[in-house]
């Protein structure tokens, strides 16, 4: 099936410096134009800081611009995320989601400094709160300042050595539970989508359950598709929309020309005229 052009121009979930993506929220947005997006969300990790920055731009650029972010949650004590779109900045309901889940974040940070301890390094606590500044602060921060000091020579050995859940006794996160999250926004007047849906160890049979109870509890929309997925997976997915109900969103996961991401805008093909679009409604 061709490329369609709506196709080629939405992407509704890219990181950014402000939680652990590589560009500025304004120079995201500044590549997003370069690969031809029109409709951009920029969806950080439990922080709404970059939105400002990343709205200001698009402006400038004559980018359509929806805010977003990415709420960390779990469903059955499966750590799960779930991005919020196109709502109103100064939302209470949403802003105390998020100081709850940078509370969590911090917490974790201290527990993961701790662990370290026990393995026979110093307290990096606070090294790397410094060294995080503005991103979201969490284990890629504590490698760094393992290789900076000296203790494994790089990123990959910090993790296998000291910072992989081996080594850290499987640390959990306890994020808020997914049916408390949804209950908050239903009403709110914004789209709850699913994010990648088949990156959770879960079977088809525990996805749809997962699902209907995701729909029950206020969500509208799951991610058909997030970065380079197979073919088949996202065909999955657009059938599982249908069959929910829910509305099919589509976003490149972008987090920098590094690692295993795909470039901003671009993502597996889905079929637009099968599914119902969570943006459709916003033109």
């Amino acid at each position: 099936m061709p490329e369609t052009a709506s196709y080629r121009k939405v992407d509704l979930h890219t990181h950014s410096t402000r939680s652990d993506g590589h560009f500025s929220p304004a120079d995201l947005v500044d590549l997003a134009v370069e690969q031809g997006v029109t409709l951009f969300s920029l969806t950080d990790h439990d922080t709404l800081d970059g939105i400002a920055e990343a709205s200001s731009r698009a402006a400038e650029q004559g980018l359509s611009f929806v805010n977003g972010v990415e709420l960390s949650t779990q469903w059955n004590g499966i750590p799960l995320h779930m991005v919020a779109l196109n709502f109103s900045q100064d939302n209470e309901a949403l802003q105390a989601i998020v100081r709850g889940n940078q509370a969590i974040r911090l917490d974790r940070a201290r527990r993961i400094a701790d662990l370290l301890v026990k393995q026979g390094l110093p307290d990096l606590f606070d090294d790397a709160v410094t060294l995080a500044g503005e991103s979201q602060l969490g284990r890629p921060h504590f490698a760094s300042l393992l290789v900076e000091k000296g203790f494994v020579k790089d990123a990959n050995k910090a993790f296998d050595r000291y910072l992989g859940n081996k080594r850290l006794g499987q640390l959990r996160d306890v994020w808020p539970e997914l049916e408390s999250v949804l209950t908050s926004l239903a009403d709110q007047n914004m789209e709850l989508v699913l994010a990648h849906p088949k990156r959770y160890p879960l079977t088809v049979t525990k996805l749809k359950r997962l699902l209907g109870d995701f729909k029950k509890w206020g969500g509208t929309g799951l991610e058909v598709v997030s970065g380079n997925e197979r073919p088949d997976s996202v065909r999955l997915l657009e059938r599982l929309s249908q069959e929910f109900g829910l509305k099919a969103s589509v976003g490149s996961d972008y987090h920098g020309p590094f690692g295993p991401w795909m470039q901003v805008g671009k993502f597996t093909q889905i079929h637009e005229s099968e599914v119902d679009l969570v943006w459709q409604s916003w033109a």
